[in-house]
């Protein structure tokens, strides 16, 4: 552990607190780790084979805690099956859980205690789409991210940043999504004056959409847009956002990641492109296969380590 946090060091520039603190590390875990070290009293964690064929490999558990501190924010599902796809570790997420928490790395959203009320869920994509505003202040200016987001997929299927959050300024973002896909879904939305508006209302008799506005002062009904946004306001956190400009070709780089490379925990660890168009049950089969020739692998390797060690 103390290697690789040297080793993020190194790479990324950061001071040690700034990756203690990512880490959610105590300082003084920390600094009672180096002294024991120093002292050579810190024991090591991949000291030799387990008796069971099974057990997982050294090699393995320092990959995940590489990875790991290479993904700070991410917790240990969405690790455990990022790996898989990228073909860094096979191992389970159950698996994932003890090599980190040993290593003390664990990363877990807290969920909140409170509950909505909100529609059934949708069978397919296009059938309901969320959609809000999202203020961003660039310098001294306010800008509003408009968002429509896919109910089933979790998909990003439009977006505009706006120097406005006119009703007007708002039915254009939501004209554009419905002409570029052709769909004819449910629009879910909170009271705010753009989705009261009359511009708004003659855009759902147009395109004869279901409007559904979520119950007043219970936004985790429409929940799946509010937690994107809280995604999207912590993946901007650390950037620069200095000009309108700029600010839209980060936030369009950050949805083309969201949509087809960052695995949703509401999907089962699958990116919503998968759902959106792509074949879930492939993905899920080409894993189970990854983890089964891994877990043959690894049962030869122990076999023949514990073998050697008799």
């Amino acid at each position: 552990m103390l290697k690789l946090i040297e080793v993020t060091r190194s790479r990324t520039g950061w001071t040690v607190r700034r990756i203690l603190k990512r880490l959610g590390l105590a300082k003084s875990r920390y600094y009672d780790w180096k002294r024991r070290a120093e002292e050579q009293l810190l024991d090591d964690l991949f000291s030799g084979p387990r008796s069971s064929p099974h057990a997982i490999l050294a090699e393995e558990k320092q990959a995940v805690i590489a990875y790991a501190l290479a993904h700070p924010r991410e917790g240990y599902r969405r690790l455990a099956w990022m790996m898989i796809d990228e073909d860094v570790a096979y191992v389970s997420p159950t698996s994932a859980y003890r090599i980190l928490s040993d290593a003390d790395l664990l990363y877990r959203w807290k969920r909140s205690s409170r509950e909505g009320v909100r529609p059934p869920d949708p069978k397919a994509p296009n059938e309901r789409w969320h959609t809000d505003l999202m203020y961003l202040r660039l310098q001294d200016t306010w800008y509003f991210l408009v968002t429509v987001l896919d109910a089933y997929s979790r998909y990003v299927v439009h977006w505009d940043l706006l120097t406005t959050m006119t009703a007007a300024a708002v039915r254009v973002v939501i004209h554009d999504a419905l002409k570029k896909t052709g769909a004819n879904p449910q629009v879910v939305t909170d009271n705010g004056s753009q989705f009261t508006a009359k511009d708004f209302k003659e855009l759902v008799r147009d395109f004869e959409l279901e409007h559904i506005r979520i119950r007043t002062y219970h936004p985790e009904s429409n929940g799946r847009i509010e937690r994107f946004h809280r995604s999207t306001r912590e993946a901007l956190d650390d950037l620069d956002l200095h000009n309108l400009g700029r600010a839209r070709q980060i936030i369009g780089r950050w949805v083309e990641f969201y949509n087809t490379r960052r695995l949703h925990a509401g999907l089962k660890y699958l990116a919503p492109a998968e759902y959106w168009q792509g074949d879930p049950q492939a993905r899920f089969e080409e894993r189970n296969k990854k983890l089964e020739q891994a877990r043959e692998r690894r049962e030869t390797i122990n076999r023949s380590r514990i073998q050697e060690a008799a």
